[in-house]
């Protein structure tokens, strides 16, 4: 089937819910800013060879392998609640949540008075969950227990504890604060998940459409590498007698740039450089000699190692 896809053009799926709002703020900053709005496809005014459709993120799975979307962005939870991760390529591993540069986890948790204190105290009990096959895949994998009694949530799944519906509960969190502090215990860890980049195998073969999906990868990539800690274009003023040890410190993608001023017992030297070596290194710099250091802000830098082996 078609799934209504014109030829030549790769379909890209966003998630709906949670990560909708940060996939759409990288987009843009990665130069495919999309108009959100009610229309379930959308599409860039700068690269009229992809088509953007925006589909539940639970379903994400399921339509890449499908092939109604080449490719899209998901959780890696929602990977293995659909048990798919056999039936799509992951492309590429993206860290981002709503208030932290880590992983999110799957916890398992309870409340204190119930006395379930390890996973093993949940053997014949009910557990609710958003993640139904992930939960029970997860606590037969990790500790053998099959013999748990499974409510399936949709929300508000930790009020489903106090309402004494079930015994436990698992919710995805990044710190855990918010569960602690309703009075909750974190029992156990049962998955790490973050936002992964899918495709549809057959897609991949592809070649036009698989350096698509790269490219897009690649851009992201560079924004987040940028966010998770500044980068600096720093110009320098650098005695040449100094040069060659000044050279060796500096932290650059490739060599630093090196030219010729008028005066030559000064050279003008340029180098990308992280905020902490930089803070580091400045001052070391100016003990050397080394004047005018100029910090300038980098959005992004695109590096070799964010390509990938060719696999045609």
């Amino acid at each position: 089937m078609s799934y209504g896809k014109k030829e030549g053009v790769l379909y890209f799926g966003i998630p709906s819910g949670s990560l909708n709002e940060q996939v759409l703020r990288l987009l843009a900053k990665s130069g495919r800013p999309l108009k959100a709005g009610r229309q379930y496809e959308l599409q860039g005014p700068y690269d009229k060879d992809v088509v953007f459709r925006v589909l539940d993120r639970k379903e994400m799975p399921q339509k890449v392998a499908d092939g109604i979307v080449d490719c899209g962005i998901t959780g890696k939870d929602y990977i293995f609640e659909a048990d798919r991760e056999q039936e799509v390529e992951v492309l590429g591993d993206f860290i981002f949540s709503k208030y932290t540069n880590q992983p999110s986890r799957l916890v398992l948790a309870s409340r204190p008075e119930l006395g379930i204190e390890k996973p093993e105290d949940c053997q014949g009990r009910i557990i609710a969950t958003e993640l139904p096959n992930l939960t029970k895949r997860r606590m037969a994998e990790l500790y053998g227990i099959e013999d748990i009694k499974i409510l399936h949530s949709e929300g508000k799944t930790e009020a489903k504890v106090n309402m004494g519906e079930c015994d436990a509960f698992t919710d995805i969190t990044e710190t855990g604060a918010t569960l602690k502090a309703n009075g909750n215990n974190i029992v156990a860890e049962l998955f790490t998940s973050n936002p992964q980049l899918i495709a549809n195998r057959d897609a991949v073969k592809d070649i036009a459409k698989f350096e698509k999906m790269e490219d897009i990868r690649m851009c992201i990539d560079a924004v987040l590498q940028a966010e998770r800690e500044p980068v600096y274009m720093v110009f320098m003023d650098v005695p040449t007698a100094v040069l060659s040890e000044v050279e060796k410190m500096l932290p650059s993608v490739i060599s630093p740039t090196v030219s010729p001023v008028v005066d030559e017992t000064w050279r003008s030297v340029a180098a990308v450089i992280r905020e902490s070596q930089l803070n580091i290194l400045a001052p070391k710099l100016l003990r050397l000699g080394v004047d005018g250091i100029v910090p300038i802000p980098a959005p992004k830098v695109f590096t070799q190692d964010m390509v990938k082996a060719n696999r045609f």
